[in-house]
């Protein structure tokens, strides 16, 4: 590997470090100076097989505060406020943190074996997994989401069954039975979905082929009856849909959430392939990778709010190819990383060095790097630098590139 590569992989550790509270790991050097849950957690899964004392003690206290604050129905804050010294559940709630933090748990508690894990934590895991079953508002088993209630929020306008927390809630799900088995607590508690059939559900409303309405004609018939629609879905296309809601069907290519699917055994090996050559023929690893929504929206867009865009500071304005419409986030190119390894190609190699500048790219007058988001045309740094989830995965992304995997919890 290359000078640049290792290099950055100690810079990553000590972002990580740098971003050590007393309350758990902070999303970032600035602005974001509080724990976020999905950041962290995020985090979590390249820092935790890394084995560094300082940063699995910071998880396991990262842990701790979700846990001790989650709310009396069960649901993990968005973001502990280390200055406020209170947790904080967002303008519409956050529907992902839930279901990271039971990911989180499962992580830490492989790369340790640490009973206590398995006590309180693993309590308010399944206070967290209860809190978001019953986020199905039509019993179909997938979870709703307002607007605004994961990483993707401002002027995109995702909404109901988003793909994203879908494949979250069902990595969740396959997280929860070892620990459970593991702490001595069988059987499945009530409310514990099957994972497999919950699979062929999350494959059939995202990714349906010619027998799907019949199945989703059991537990959704209004979509079963939306597939009779000519044109209503695209049965040629490869990789799942952005989301479901009440007035549209999205088919934005998704890049975090379907990355999500190819490594965490939601999506079958065809259509990871399929989904990895989409990211290639799209070219979406330039300038850097990964830009994370592809095409991005346009004004006018059933998708994407305009006007409300405008309200908002630069930083969080989503133009064509800026932050979530089509910027480059280099935390995702992490994940892009981990998904071509496996096939010990000279892709990954070539990704992950492309990675390492773009943790490289420096806003004026900084040194640190790490940014939290690069314009999607020219690389340029927009975000806040020092951002924790890309130094996490970037660790994740090097590991993974020498024969390592960092997702062996789920395996």
């Amino acid at each position: 590997m290359s000078d640049l590569v290792e290099a950055t992989s100690q810079r990553a550790l000590d972002v990580l470090k740098r971003n050590v509270t007393p309350r758990g790991l902070k999303a970032s050097h600035a602005y974001y100076n509080q724990v976020w849950a999905r950041d962290a957690f995020i985090s979590f899964l390249g820092a935790n097989p890394a084995g560094d004392p300082t940063l699995i003690k910071s998880a396991k206290t990262t842990i701790d505060t979700f846990a001790k604050t989650r709310a009396p129905l069960g649901q993990i804050a968005n973001f502990y406020d280390i200055g406020a010294d209170r947790p904080e559940f967002g303008f519409s709630g956050s529907t992902d943190s839930s279901c990271w933090y039971i990911i989180g748990l499962a992580s830490l508690y492989h790369a340790t074996e640490d009973r206590d894990l398995l006590g309180p934590p693993l309590d308010a895991a399944m206070d967290a997994y209860r809190f978001v079953r019953y986020q199905d508002a039509n019993n179909s088993w997938l979870v709703d989401s307002p607007q605004g209630a994961d990483w993707m929020d401002a002027a995109i306008q995702r909404t109901g069954k988003t793909l994203y927390n879908n494949a979250l809630f069902l990595t969740a799900t396959k997280c929860l039975g070892p620990l459970l088995s593991a702490a001595g607590r069988p059987p499945p508690p009530p409310g514990l979905l099957d994972y497999a059939a919950f699979r062929e559900r999350v494959s059939d409303v995202f990714l349906p082929d010619e027998e799907s309405a019949e199945r989703i004609l059991k537990y959704w018939p209004r979509l079963a009856a939306l597939h009779q629609k000519p044109g209503a879905f695209d049965l040629s296309q490869k990789y799942y849909l952005h989301y479901i809601s009440f007035a549209r069907v999205d088919s934005a290519f998704d890049v975090l959430s379907n990355l999500l699917c190819c490594l965490w055994g939601v999506a079958s090996e065809e259509t990871s392939g399929s989904i990895l050559k989409t990211l290639r023929e799209r070219n979406l690893a330039f300038p850097y990778p990964v830009r994370v929504l592809d095409p991005p929206y346009s004004k006018g867009d059933l998708g994407y709010d305009d006007r409300f865009d405008q309200s908002l500071p630069e930083q969080h304005r989503s133009g064509p190819f800026e932050y979530h419409n089509g910027a480059v986030w280099p935390f995702v190119g992490g994940f892009y990383v981990c998904a071509l390894a496996p096939a010990h190609n000279d892709d990954a190699g070539r990704v992950l060095e492309l990675l390492a500048r773009a943790n490289g790219v420096l806003r004026a007058g900084e040194t640190v790097g790490f940014n939290e988001w690069l314009d999607g045309r020219k690389g340029e740094a927009k975000g806040q630098y020092g951002q924790s989830w890309n130094a996490g995965m970037y660790l994740a992304a090097h590991a993974a590139s020498k024969g390592e995997d960092p997702f062996a919890f789920l395996r």
